[in-house]
């Protein structure tokens, strides 16, 4: 083989290389996926109300947190055209589709029940929302170890979710290992939480896992103030990213109580697992 053909070989196997060890963003955004659920299951509501187009951005006018950025064809456009990564088929299984979403057909509960079969809905201090699907306990603190005694067995996962204990809950699950190695996600509604604690103490090492994962968090605010955000912390030179941090937007308060945030809730937590 002459020189320049072993050059040409090793010039192509380190692009190889390259492109493979290269860091990308995920392909699937979390934030997304909730955006286009909750627009599906309003556009479900308005067909079976025999309603039009403008009904249905009308309600999607009222309901969506602002703030994720709309796919180029806007929220009404038909998430099948995003491909593999936002087929429901895919994040939850077989029969399960966007048309079958809005039709409220029974394959999409019985795979939210498949990934809820371990999994527990913590909220600490009283729900912000209804999620429908997943077994669901409420405590008024944020004091952890009780849960440790309630669910003994490891394979027993939790989501942990407040509205109002967001500092509370974030200095507990910091000093509280065993049960960060059991969270599948954590979910802020409307929370607020502590500029100073999150400086000092808000730290993708402080938040490991035995395991290495990245464990979601999604923030659904009501506020404006900077209180209500939390920005995921710098990831260390390690690349270890322990948790990451999913800001669904400003949404109002108010409607928390429609079935369908709680239902498009309900499947984020279900594809996420």
């Amino acid at each position: 083989m002459t020189d320049a053909a072993l050059w040409s070989t090793f010039v192509a196997l380190l692009c190889g290389a390259l492109y493979f060890a290269w860091p990308r963003p995920p392909a699937w955004d979390p934030v997304l996926f909730h955006h286009l659920a909750l627009a599906t299951l309003l556009r479900g509501e308005v067909e079976a109300a025999d309603g039009k187009l403008e009904d249905w951005k009308l309600r999607l006018d009222a309901l969506l947190p602002r703030g994720p950025r709309p796919p180029s064809g806007g929220w009404t456009e038909d998430p099948a055209l995003l491909g593999e990564d936002y087929d429901l088929a895919h994040r939850l299984g077989a029969n399960c589709s966007w048309d079958a979403l809005a039709a409220n057909a029974p394959a999409i509960a019985a795979a939210e029940q498949r990934r809820f079969g371990d999994v527990t809905l913590v909220w600490i201090g009283e729900p912000a929302l209804h999620v429908p699907g997943i077994a669901t306990r409420t405590q008024p603190t944020a004091e952890l170890a009780s849960l440790l005694v309630a669910f003994p067995e490891l394979h027993q996962r939790f989501v942990l979710a407040t509205r109002h204990h967001g500092a509370a809950l974030l200095a507990a699950l910091r000093e509280a290992p065993s049960v960060r190695d059991r969270v599948r996600a954590c979910l802020f509604v409307g929370a607020t939480f502590d500029a100073a604690w999150l400086a000092e103490h808000f730290s993708h090492v402080a938040f490991d896992t035995e395991l290495d994962r990245t464990v979601p968090w999604f923030v659904w605010r009501c506020g404006e103030g900077e209180d209500a955000v939390l920005a995921e912390p710098v990831i260390p030179a390690t690349g270890r990213r322990s948790i990451a941090v999913h800001d669904l937007g400003k949404g109002d308060a108010s409607t928390l109580g429609e079935p369908a945030v709680g239902r498009a809730m309900a499947l984020l937590l279900a594809a996420v697992g």
